[in-house]
């Protein structure tokens, strides 16, 4: 439903349209609208008019029932917003629709469930259940370690949520559903921990496929940060090494500034990293033995502090 009004009058019908009761605008579906948005000055000023103006506007409106809820795309705010987009996230996180990560641990859990993998747990006894419990009830799938229990090696359910996360530290519930199918396929060869059903080299291995169709999908939903994907797998494979610095990728201090926007790499002193849940796809190679967790917890860190 829309309101046909000019700028003459459009306060004057909006009073009218919102008399009766509270009304809510909502924009739903702006990156199928906006397409060509990277290239199209019109387009991004549209946006941004509606995401910052429209809202000043509609609050200097006293005592007018209104409200609007415009549901977009990070990227696409980051094209339109191209200064103080950081502020404009700061003012709006508390409203950003994302997994944390105990759900992504309760996914996890009802899809092994659902496959007939694991016993059925209570609705009651997986709502109510606390961090630690979780984790107890995940141990049957891929065991408390990401090694035997006495080893040196991560716990699993971190190392999963470590590896499946980007830089924002969020994950995504295709990733998820995408590795324990991967996984599970590849633990088939591997008699070597009947006591799980995932192996923790199938874990490893998994990888690679959710990165190859983690980089897909951002190619389709967001040219400007999958043309920039695009640029760092066609890299020779000597380049192809974390961390590095931006001489090595040949990309500017403006471009490395919407891939970590975006959660594709972090800024450690003066060298770059990507997640594994990029890293892989990319084949980009780590400097020793990669540090997951290590990483993973200081872009923890750094979010907290910021």
């Amino acid at each position: 439903m829309g309101i046909d009004a000019s700028p003459e009058d459009v306060e004057h019908k909006l009073v009218d349209f919102s008399s009766a009761n509270t009304r809510i605008f909502l924009f739903d579906g702006l990156e199928d609208l906006l397409q060509d948005l990277i290239e199209s000055d019109a387009q991004r000023q549209a946006l941004r008019v509606l995401l910052i103006d429209c809202l000043d506007w509609l609050r200097s409106l006293r005592g007018r029932p209104l409200g609007l809820v415009i549901f977009v795309r990070r990227d696409l705010v980051q094209s339109a917003i191209r200064q103080n987009d950081k502020q404009f996230f700061a003012r709006y996180r508390d409203y950003e629709l994302k997994w944390n990560h105990f759900e992504a641990l309760r996914l996890a859990l009802w899809v092994a469930q659902r496959s007939g993998a694991l016993p059925e747990f209570t609705p009651e006894e997986v709502a109510t259940a606390k961090n630690q419990d979780l984790s107890m009830m995940l141990h049957p799938l891929w065991g408390e370690k990401m090694g035997s229990p006495k080893s040196r090696e991560a716990r699993s359910d971190g190392w999963f949520l470590a590896a499946l996360s980007d830089f924002n530290e969020q994950i995504q519930a295709r990733d998820i559903v995408t590795f324990l199918r991967e996984s599970a396929a590849f633990s088939m060869d591997d008699s070597r921990w009947p006591t799980r059903l995932l192996a923790p080299a199938a874990m490893r291995k998994a990888l690679v496929q959710c990165s190859l169709d983690k980089i897909r999908a951002i190619r389709e939903e967001s040219p400007q940060v999958g043309e920039l994907l695009s640029h760092l797998d066609g890299l020779p494979s000597d380049k192809k090494r974390i961390p590095f610095i931006p001489e090595q990728v040949e990309l500017s201090s403006q471009n490395l500034e919407i891939l970590a926007s975006n959660g594709v790499v972090f800024r450690e002193e003066d060298q770059y990293w990507i997640p594994e849940i990029f890293r892989h796809g990319l084949s980009f190679k780590a400097t020793g033995r990669p540090k997951i967790l290590a990483i993973a917890n200081l872009v923890r860190q750094r979010n907290n502090l910021d």
